[in-house]
């Protein structure tokens, strides 16, 4: 827990959880044996130690929900105002922040330190009360020769581990055992020579099942949440759960008359008084506690057929609901905005959606722009625009034209978040990564409509953006800008065209009778909902998740201009790969099945990261030479790791002689 909020939603999670558990155990209170009503505490134990911010998986009835997002949307109306330490306003991670950023500490920041201070006091309590309880143990004597006797022939007679740790201490009521590496067994004086083998029995089965350790646990637990009674109750009820299986399992190794015996025990320890303290265990717990831990064993043996089987599948159901998460929901519905003020509270909520990476932050921009939606690219702006971007939103709104929160029609307003008609998604670009995460792109969009016709103008456009983490946990994207031109038959090749932007502003490297301009980036043709393809109408609940993984290609571009005449004036066929540098020409030709007749014109690439492409010099070649080498990555981080990889253009003619090598300098595509 770093801040008030997780503090505060840990706490939710272990009330609502210990709640469900203990409405389930009141409904089956007398059809579970007490092994039961202590396993299904399992569930709450895996609730208090998961941290808040830790998705195992999600699932439609993740308990979470209930307390989720009016946490989400009470954190975001109270940190909006402050400008916490340790807390943002989005997501329940902390803040960028460390202890040493200079300012003033928040009321958030505050009562988190006083959370801390008051976890730290309760452990100090326990700490000195556990260690008074070793002194006063300390203090007492060994036991006597009948009584360490005794001790040894119950545990010889029900084969348990010899207990030699015993103290007999004055000024107690009833047998306990503490610690937990070296466990102490403590008899009161007063029965040091009549304690019964029963009661001995009771104490080695706690030590047998190391349950001081769950006394710890509990302690801990309360600890961490000393400001909630609730979890006092909980551990109340955890603990009395605990002896009922002792008293189970003791009853399991008693026959006939012994069973009878064992419960007028636990009834003449129901006036004995016992303060439960951090690293022991007691049989007697108090008289309310005996009274159900008796219910217990008078329906010992006694539960109903099938009713076990039952208990393990409601346990399993109530496990998942617990530690499985909807803590941060991976789609967001905007399909049921019908009115502005649907529309108005359809933003609000996406100030409350985590957007947890940036491939989660790319995939939701690509499908807002291409679907024009209002409601998803609101989810990917930065806080500091979102005002500005809701009023645009708003502004855009027109009854008629709305379909869910999709415009149905181009936007009007002249703004840095627009829409455009007939756009059709392309590629995704990435130009840069940086240490942080932080990721520069483009968004390749092409018109459809009109391409296939004749004599109309096609746009392209390029929609920069950069992807950064805003909060711990939370990405945004700022839209750099944008570039549009009509498509061009001669130029269709966005790359192509940025490569020859470079050479004319004279970003190129000359090599003999050639200039050459480079770049490295990286590739995406897959950006959009994740598990789509022609079956997702078997999977829906799939096809309804945004993306958050990427597998890009990392991409060596050139572009080659001959300024020569040899070429042009004799006429060759060039073969050209671009390739790691490191591969040889066996390896380049004798991979390609047609290394002895290459047709002019053809093209062709290797999954090993060299591309070929074969043309015809003469006096209608214009001098141009374009190549691209792509390895396919499994994620963005791979991808740019590979862009360092030296790469190289090889010229070859048509039989095989190195005509030229140009190392490639790699840089940017677009800075």
């Amino acid at each position: 827990m770093t801040n008030l909020w997780t503090v505060l939603y840990a706490t939710l999670g272990i009330t609502l959880t210990g709640l469900m558990l203990v409405v389930f155990k009141k409904i089956f209170q007398d059809k579970l044996n007490a092994r039961w009503h202590y396993l299904v505490w399992l569930v709450l134990l895996v609730r208090a130690v998961l941290p808040a911010n830790v998705r195992l998986f999600s699932t439609s009835f993740a308990l979470n929900t209930l307390w989720m997002e009016p946490m989400k949307k009470l954190r975001g109306s109270v940190e909006m105002g402050m400008d916490s330490l340790l807390s943002a306003p989005f997501g329940m991670a902390g803040g960028d922040l460390s202890l040493l950023k200079e300012g003033a500490w928040s009321l958030t920041d505050t009562l988190f330190m006083v959370y801390g201070a008051g976890v730290a006091l309760v452990l100090l309590y326990d700490l000195l009360i556990y260690a008074r309880l070793r002194k006063e143990i300390r203090q007492g004597r060994e036991g006597s020769p009948s009584l360490q006797e005794k001790i040894r022939r119950t545990a010889e007679k029900y084969h348990l581990p010899l207990q030699e740790n015993v103290r007999v201490c004055a000024g107690i009521e009833t047998p306990f055992l503490c610690g937990l590496f070296k466990p102490v067994l403590v008899i009161p004086e007063s029965m040091e020579e009549f304690v019964d083998e029963k009661v001995l029995l009771h104490e080695m089965l706690h030590r047998k099942y190391k349950d001081v350790l769950v006394n710890f646990a509990l302690h801990l637990l309360q600890a961490l949440h000393w400001y909630n009674p609730f979890v006092y109750w909980l551990c109340r009820i955890i603990r009395n759960d605990s002896e009922a299986l002792c008293d189970q399992r003791v009853l399991e190794k008693l026959e006939g008359e012994e069973k009878r015996e064992y419960g007028m025990l636990l009834l003449d320890m129901a006036d004995s008084r016992y303060a439960s303290r951090i690293g022991t265990t007691s049989m007697a717990n108090g008289a309310k506690n005996i009274k159900t831990r008796i219910g217990r064993i008078v329906d010992f043996g006694r539960a109903p057929k099938g009713a076990t089987f039952a208990a393990a599948c409601i346990t399993v159901l109530l496990s998942l609901a617990s530690v499985s998460f909807a803590y941060e929901p991976k789609y967001f519905d905007t399909s049921g905005v019908e009115t502005k003020e649907e529309l108005e509270l359809l933003l609000e909520d996406a100030r409350y959606f985590n957007v947890t990476s940036p491939e989660m932050a790319i995939s939701i921009l690509y499908e807002a722009i291409s679907e024009r939606d209002l409601g998803k690219l609101a989810l990917t702006v930065p806080q500091d625009e979102f005002e500005a971007y809701k009023a645009w939103a708003l502004g855009e709104y027109v009854d008629d034209d709305l379909d869910g929160a999709r415009l149905a029609y181009g936007t009007k307003a002249d703004y840095k978040y627009r829409f455009y008609d007939r756009m059709r998604y392309e590629a995704v670009y990435f130009f840069d990564r940086q240490v942080d995460g932080t990721v520069t792109g483009a968004l390749h969009m092409v018109d459809e409509t009109d391409a296939h016709l004749e004599d109309v103008p096609v746009t392209e456009r390029i929609q920069y953006f950069r992807v950064f983490e805003e909060n711990k946990g939370n990405w945004s994207v700022e839209l750099l800008g944008e570039e549009h031109w009509l498509f061009d038959v001669d130029d269709p090749n966005y790359i192509h065209k940025k490569l020859r932007e470079k050479m004319e502003q004279g970003q190129y490297t000359v090599q003999g009778d050639w200039k050459m301009a480079d770049a490295v980036y990286c590739e995406e043709w897959g950006v959009g909902f994740s598990g789509w393809d022609m079956f997702s109408f078997m999977n829906q609940g799939e096809a309804l998740q945004f993306n958050e993984s990427l597998t890009p290609m990392a991409t060596h571009g050139a572009y080659l201009e001959y300024t020569g005449t040899a070429l042009k004036e004799e006429g060759q066929v060039l073969v050209i790969f671009i390739c790691p540098a490191d591969k040889t020409k066996e390896e380049l030709w004798d991979g390609n099945s047609f290394h002895r007749d290459f047709s002019i014109g053809s093209s062709g690439s290797s999954s090993d990261g060299f591309e070929w492409t074969v043309l015809e010099t003469g006096q209608d070649w214009d001098g141009v030479i374009s190549a691209r080498g792509d390895k396919n990555c499994e994620n963005l981080e791979e991808a740019f790791r590979m862009l360092s990889e030296p790469y190289e253009v090889r010229i070859y003619s048509r039989g095989g002689q190195l005509l030229e090598t140009f190392p490639l300098k790699g840089g940017a595509l677009y800075e």
